[in-house]
C-alpha cells in the first residue's frame, strides 16, 4: 500500500512510513506557526515565513491542513492542549494521584509561572492568537472552551479543598476569580507591566487561593 512505504536515512537508520514523515512535516509546520507569531505577530505570520520556518515548500501547508486558516486554528489548539496537560487537567475517567487538593491546586498555580523561565515562544504567541480570537472564530471557541474548563478545573479544586476542611464555596465563581488572579500575574510577568517578578506572581496567586479557603497559606497542612 502508499501508504506503507518506507525510506532509510543515509546512516541506515529505522525506515519511517509515509504516515511518519506526514506527521514530522505537521509538526513542524505547527510550530513554525508558533514561532511566527511570537516573533512576527499575526500580521506578519504569513505562509511564507512560516514554511521557510519549517523548511518545507509552500504547497504543503494546503497538503497537510488545507490553508492558513486551519494551520493557525490547530497550532493554538496545539497551545490549549499543552495548557490543560500544564495544569494536570486530565481526561474524565482518568485516575487521579493519591494527594490532598491543596497540593493540587498548588501543582496547577506553579507551573503557569514556572514556564516563564527561559519564556519561550509559546509564551508570547498567546497574544498574538488572544489578538486574532476577536476575529476569527474558531480561534475565538478554542479559546472559549479553554477558559471555561480552566476555571472549571481550578474552582473543583478550590471546592474539594474546602470540603476537606468543611467549609463550602461557589466552585464557579472562586475558579473564575482564581483563573483571572492568575492569567493577569502571568500577563504581568511576560510583559514587564509594573515589574511583578515570578516569585512575587507565585505568591500573590498561591495567597489569593489561600484565602479563597480561609487558610494562612497554601502550605498548612
Amino acid at each position: 500500500m502508499v501508504g506503507d512505504v518506507t525510506t532509510r536515512d543515509s546512516h541506515g537508520r529505522s525506515p519511517r512510513t509515509r504516515a511518519e514523515r506526514g506527521e514530522e512535516t505537521r509538526a513542524r509546520l505547527l510550530e513554525a506557526t508558533i514561532k511566527s507569531i511570537a516573533k512576527d505577530g499575526i500580521a506578519g505570520a504569513s505562509v511564507e515565513r512560516i514554511t521557510q520556518r519549517a523548511g518545507v515548500s509552500r504547497g504543503l501547508v494546503r497538503h497537510h491542513f488545507g490553508g492558513k486558516g486551519r494551520l493557525l486554528a490547530e497550532a493554538f489548539q496545539l497551545l490549549a492542549d499543552d495548557y490543560r496537560a500544564m495544569l494536570g487537567m486530565r481526561s474524565e475517567g482518568e485516575r487521579k494521584p493519591a494527594t490532598s487538593a491543596v497540593a493540587e491546586l498548588r501543582e496547577a498555580i506553579l507551573p503557569q509561572f514556572e514556564r516563564l523561565r527561559g519564556v519561550s515562544d509559546h509564551q508570547y504567541a498567546w497574544l498574538g492568537f488572544w489578538a486574532l480570537a476577536r476575529s476569527d472564530s474558531e480561534i475565538q471557541r478554542i479559546n472559549h472552551e479553554l477558559y471555561g474548563e480552566i476555571g472549571q478545573h481550578l474552582g473543583g479544586l478550590l471546592a474539594t479543598a474546602a470540603a476537606q476542611r468543611g467549609q463550602e464555596v461557589d466552585a464557579a465563581a472562586v475558579g473564575r476569580g482564581l483563573a483571572a488572579m492568575v492569567e493577569g500575574a502571568w500577563l504581568h510577568c511576560l510583559t514587564g507591566v509594573e515589574g511583578v517578578s515570578i516569585a512575587e506572581a507565585e505568591r500573590l496567586c498561591l495567597d489569593y487561593a489561600a484565602r479563597l479557603l480561609s487558610m494562612e497559606s497554601l502550605d498548612e497542612r
